[in-house]
């Protein structure tokens, strides 16, 4: 996309995180019990503000953890900027600019309006004011312009990051974040049939080269496996081990400064990029052909790769490694097996020589402080929220509709009141049963289903439903027809005696949702059943003479 359908106000945005760069500082030094009112008062200077506001803005920083969306100004009413026009009208604006703006010659503004106003007047569209054009221009990625105009190497000379080596002498200070599809096959945990390739998300620090963070699924690339890493990285962190061993130390529990990450979409997204900056942390780009930027992290991967390739159903770097191998057939460990297996091969990793550091991993964060590096988080859950994908909907008096399912929550009733109109929802793919709504002062609002019977359901079971429903009969599914789909769907999958590769994925995302939630006990519960149904199990009982009969 070329023009931004950012809603909230970027000036304010940025204020926002300038002011939380300055305060951040004073948080670190007021937990190694320095008296922080002198600095506080600098900082006032520095932003220009009261002492009396700088200690407002320094309350709010302290106990949302450091986040920049809570010095966002309270104000209601809608946003500057926010886009009120038809769809037809912005789209127009949009095939313009890009006939004509992005162009290596282009015309004058003037003309540019000229033209979005002819167009929208020949289709009967209301026209858009000259200041909707220029807000529209202003929003558009300038790289990008600059690519279609002059070309993709002056491009880059003004917007790729400096070359050079890459110093850093502080624990939490840079992070390299990457992707990378496994080389081995892994079987389902029923019928232990093979799946297929998981993907995995790395993160390391690079002054250390400690492994912060994991996350392993066969879902792809996406900012929720992103912010699952990052969640891994600011958390307390456990192992499942044998017993004989001793307890394992995986250190390394905080926010980095700056992440270093490639070009992919989901790096790209405006969710990451608000998520970070919402927890001050700096994001670089890797550019594009030049490998040695995230060079830590490739390092990583080829190690980690290295020892996969030991395990049965390994597919070995290339077709002429694996030779005759056949890697399903061999396949034969599960997702959570493997993940118990990558955890206890990072533990040994971080206790193995780095020939680049000249010590193990562990030593150099121990040498270079890391357990007091970096800000800690109290609340990981929130930081797993902000990087949940995220849609914006009308809050209304019967609660919010996310993909044809209502949700409610007893916080919605002062909002409603209030006034306040579109928020931004939050969502895990994985669990539907639950959602997130963050309103403009960056409250998190958890909301559940309004039928609280309703059972868990994954995003990828509603899309699902939901076409097989438009496609047999157009517009929008009911709610209760879309989960009498899936639950025929589910009963099907459960009847069918050779289940098919895309069911058996169903089943390994359905065991691994998360398991914070409180399940449905069915033997707490009230059903009617049929006494008729020769089909019912029996049962033996003792009758009043002590006789054994079923019943």
């Amino acid at each position: 996309m070329i023009l931004s359908n950012e809603i909230e106000n970027p000036e304010e945005r940025a204020l926002a995180v300038e002011r939380a760069n300055a305060l951040r500082p004073i948080l670190e030094l007021e937990e190694s019990g320095q008296d922080i009112g002198s600095l506080l008062l600098e900082a006032a200077k520095i932003m220009g503000v009261s002492r009396s506001t700088a200690w407002d803005f320094y309350r709010r920083l302290k106990i949302n953890d450091g986040r920049a969306s809570s010095l966002l100004p309270k104000r209601r009413g809608p946003k500057h900027g926010s886009r009120r026009l038809e769809p037809d009208v912005e789209s127009t604006i949009e095939r313009v600019l890009r006939q004509h703006y992005l162009v290596p010659e282009p015309p004058s503004f003037l003309r540019i309006v000229s033209e979005i106003r002819a167009e929208c007047a020949a289709r009967g569209y209301r026209l858009p004011t000259r200041r909707t054009i220029k807000s529209r221009v202003d929003a558009m990625d300038q790289r990008e312009v600059m690519r279609k105009r002059k070309g993709a190497k002056a491009a880059r000379q003004v917007f790729e990051p400096r070359v050079g080596a890459l110093n850093v002498e502080h624990p939490l200070d840079v992070v390299q974040i990457d992707h990378t599809l496994a080389d081995i096959i892994l079987v389902d945990q029923f019928e232990r049939k093979p799946l297929g390739r998981p993907w995995l998300t790395l993160a390391i620090d690079v002054a250390t080269r400690v492994v912060l963070g994991v996350h392993v699924s066969f879902g792809t690339p996406s900012v929720l496996s992103i912010g699952l890493c990052l969640h891994h990285c600011v958390r307390t962190k456990s192992i499942r081990a044998p017993e004989i061993l001793e307890e394992l130390y995986w250190p390394a529990a905080g926010i980095p400064q700056a992440v270093h990450v490639d070009n992919g979409r989901d790096f790209r997204s405006n969710a990451f990029q608000s998520a970070c900056a919402d927890w001050g942390i700096s994001i670089e780009y890797r550019p594009p052909g030049r490998a040695h930027y995230g060079g830590h992290i490739e390092r990583l991967i080829g190690t980690t790769m290295g020892a996969v390739h030991v395990l049965p159903g390994t597919t070995q770097s290339s077709p002429k490694d694996k030779g005759d191998y056949d890697s399903s057939d061999n396949a034969a460990m599960t997702l959570e097996e493997f993940e118990d297996w990558l955890h206890l091969e990072i533990c040994r990793y971080h206790n193995t020589r780095h020939s680049g550091l000249g010590r193990a991993p562990l030593a150099a964060w121990a040498d270079l402080g890391g357990d007091g590096a970096g800000r800690k988080v109290v609340d990981t859950e929130a930081l797993r929220i902000s990087f949940l994908p995220s849609e914006r909907r009308q809050l209304a008096r019967t609660g919010i509709k996310l993909f044809s399912v209502g949700y409610w929550s007893d916080a919605f009733g002062p909002m409603i009141g209030s006034g306040v109109g579109k928020v931004t929802v939050k969502y895990d793919p994985r669990d539907m049963s639950q959602i997130w709504a963050v309103n403009d002062e960056g409250r998190t609002i958890a909301a559940r289903y309004k039928n609280l019977s309703r059972p868990r359901i994954s995003l990828w079971e509603s899309r699902r439903a939901r076409a097989i429903f438009h496609e047999r009969h157009r517009g929008t599914i009911p709610e209760a027809m879309l989960f009498q789909i899936i639950e025929e769907q589910r009963r099907i999958a459960h009847a069918a005696k050779q289940q098919t590769l895309a069911v058996r994925l169903e089943g390994e995302r359905q065991a691994r949702l998360p398991n914070d939630k409180t399940r449905r006990d069915p033997s707490r519960e009230m059903f009617a059943i049929d006494t008729n149904n020769p089909d019912l199990p029996t049962y033996p009982i003792d009758d009043i003479h002590g006789n054994k009969r079923k019943t």
